[in-house]
This record gives structure tokens, C-alpha cells and sequence, in this order.
């Protein structure tokens, strides 16, 4: 189910302090500046502010939030981050637009002095489909944009690489990319259960994708794990094709996965990251009608997470059903207030 449009606004606390937000189409969000992505997806099952994903630069921090808007998107900066939003241009095709908008992110972290990407969200318009003109599948033709980007900026895959996720929207919404990035660079992590991305053989495409599974990034007030899209994948190869109720669970497997290898690679001062109701997941379903089997699998194995929202997309691979990211924080002082959106 949809939810209403009627829904109350979502309100942050000191929203002068707002970086960025994902948020959902029907969220009305109160704040008085950041950079605000929609989300051009449909909400299944969540209550808006579980949508939202904010991120607030620390009261400590010198440099209040300055956000720039033109014609490419936004931009907002405080100090040690940066977190914005750039649309892709298919008017050259798919590569080429994905290649600009990689180029001009990369330019814009430079420029901003936060080089380091944190975590990046894409969101691409029948991800799936082949593309007319060259017999490409659309991923793919993105992936190719995404690795010249980085090759042009003189950036190694593996340790350049951050967490991310790329789901596809509706085939008459426009493509995007949404960003958080920083002047110092977070933990890359990668699954022992899965060949890393960047190193998938050519059978998924003359250029791998660019992401790491999870990232590790430490600020003022929290450490943070980003965990990125996360599917039914052991090695390199989907498992369970056709069956929603395996994948979920290979899914869970591969997350706790991923944070076990975290919690192995934290740093020594870094309290150990775990499911609580401060996680905060976006579920993301092929078919709606999978989402009573999906979420009861989450029931049972990820009880202690409150803070989820279930999501329509489509996947990167055609013979995926359910992709699950995660965003797991944790206070560096102990005593620290848990809020909802607490501030980097």
C-alpha cells in the first residue's frame, strides 16, 4: 500500500543544521535549507520519517550548512561534509550522461575539499532494459559512464570505491544520483561470502560496478556503517532464482555478514555496530505481492530493527527480488541522546 498524502510533516530537530535528506514524494519535510533528494520510488509499507534518511552537520561544528542550486541539481556543505544531488542526462545516451554527472560530482567534492565518498544513491529508470541503440542492458551502459568517471579522475577502484546502492525506478521518472561525502575517507568493507564488485568477471559487463559492500565513516557525535544494497549473491553469482523466500534469506545472511567483517575491521575506539531500533533499512521489492513473505522473514530474523520502510524497484539483475541497504550508527559517547536523525 501507498501511503496517503495526508501524512504529517516530518519535523527535524535544529533543521538549520540539515546537510541532506532522502525522502519520499508524500514527505513534507520542515526544514529550512540542506539539499532534499525524492525519492522517485513507491512506498509499499513505512511510515514517512522512516523514508527519510537526514543527515545534520554536529552543533559543534564552525561552518553553518551552504547550499548551492543551478541547473545540475544541489550541493550543501558544512565544514568536514558535503552531501547533494545531481540528475543523469540521457540526452547523449545513458554512458555518456552517467560519465557527467560522475565527472561533475567528483569536481564538486574537489572543490568543496571532501573529496571522499561515503556513500552514493542511485536511482535509474528501467535499470533492467535493453538500450535500443547499443543492445546494452541499461545497467550496464551505467556502470561503463560510472568506471570512465572515475578512470579520468586518476581514482583506483577498490579504495575509491563507497558504499552504494543502484535501484530502478519507473521508466518515465528521470535518473539521479544522491551523495555524502567527506574531507576524510571512510573504512571500506567487503563480504567474505561475495567477490567484490569491482572485481566481477566480464559475463556482467565490459566495466564491473564501483561500490563497496558496507563503509565504515567516523564523525564528531557517531561512527557510521553504510551498508549498501545488499542481494541473494554468494561469489558472484545470484542464488535462488524464483524464490523470494530463499533470497530474503540469503540477503540476511549476506547483511550480518557484512557486519560481523565491520565489527572485525572497526577501529579499536569504535564500539561495535549491531541491529537495534536505531538502524535505519529501505527494503526494495521487485513485485509488491512479495511483501508479506519478505517482511515476515525480517520479523523473525531482524526483530530488533524498527526504523524500515519497504520499497517498489527493480533490482540490478533481472533474477533479483529483494535488495536490502542498512544504515547502522553508533554514538561515540555512550551518553549521547539517540535521536531519530542524530547529527554526523
Amino acid at each position: 500500500m501507498t501511503q496517503a498524502a495526508t501524512n504529517p510533516a516530518t519535523v527535524l530537530r535544529s533543521p538549520e543544521r540539515l546537510l541532506g535528506a532522502l525522502i519520499t514524494a508524500d514527505t513534507r519535510l520542515v526544514a529550512r535549507g540542506g539539499c532534499v533528494a525524492p525519492l522517485p520510488l513507491t512506498v509499499l509499507e513505512g511510515e514517512p520519517k522512516h523514508a527519510l534518511e537526514a543527515f545534520l552537520a554536529p552543533a559543534e561544528n564552525r561552518s553553518p550548512p551552504v547550499t548551492s542550486r543551478d541547473a545540475l541539481g544541489c550541493t550543501t556543505t558544512a565544514g568536514h561534509w558535503t552531501f547533494g544531488q545531481l540528475p543523469i542526462d540521457e540526452s547523449r545516451g545513458l554512458a555518456v550522461g552517467a560519465e557527467a554527472a560522475y565527472t561533475e560530482l567528483l569536481a564538486r567534492v574537489a572543490r568543496e575539499g571532501t573529496p571522499h565518498l561515503w556513500r552514493v544513491w542511485h536511482y535509474l529508470p528501467a535499470i533492467n532494459a535493453t538500450d535500443p541503440e547499443t543492445g546494452i542492458e541499461r545497467y550496464r551502459l551505467f556502470n561503463q559512464g560510472r568506471a570512465a568517471a572515475f578512470t579520468a579522475a586518476n581514482r583506483p577502484a577498490g579504495p575509491s570505491a563507497p558504499a552504494a546502492c543502484a535501484l530502478g525506478s519507473p521508466a518515465d521518472t528521470s535518473g539521479r544520483l544522491v551523495f555524502l561525502a567527506s574531507d576524510s575517507p571512510a573504512i571500506g568493507i567487503e563480504n567474505p561470502r561475495q567477490v567484490s564488485a569491482w572485481n566481477y568477471p566480464r559475463q556482467y559487463g565490459h566495466k564491473s560496478p564501483l561500490f563497496a559492500r558496507a563503509a565504515i565513516a567516523r564523525g564528531p557525535r557517531h561512527d557510521w556503517l553504510f551498508i549498501s544494497g545488499t542481494a541473494s549473491i554468494t561469489g558472484h553469482a545470484t542464488r535462488h532464482r524464483g524464490d523470494v523466500y530463499a533470497q530474503t534469506d540469503e540477503t540476511l545472511t549476506n547483511l550480518q555478514a557484512v557486519l560481523d567483517e565491520a565489527n572485525a575491521r572497526r577501529p579499536a575506539d569504535c564500539r561495535a555496530f549491531d541491529w537495534n531500533p536505531t538502524t535505519h533499512l529501505r527494503v526494495y521489492l521487485r513485485h509488491p505481492d512479495d511483501l508479506a513473505a519478505v517482511r515476515a522473514r525480517l520479523d523473525q530474523q531482524l526483530s530488533a530493527v524498527s526504523r524500515r520502510v519497504f520499497l517498489q524497484a527493480d533490482i540490478c539483475r533481472e533474477d533479483l527480488l529483494v535488495e536490502i541497504e542498512a544504515t547502522v550508527h553508533q554514538p561515540r559517547d555512550e551518553n549521547d541522546d539517540d535521536r531519530l536523525w542524530p547529527e554526523l
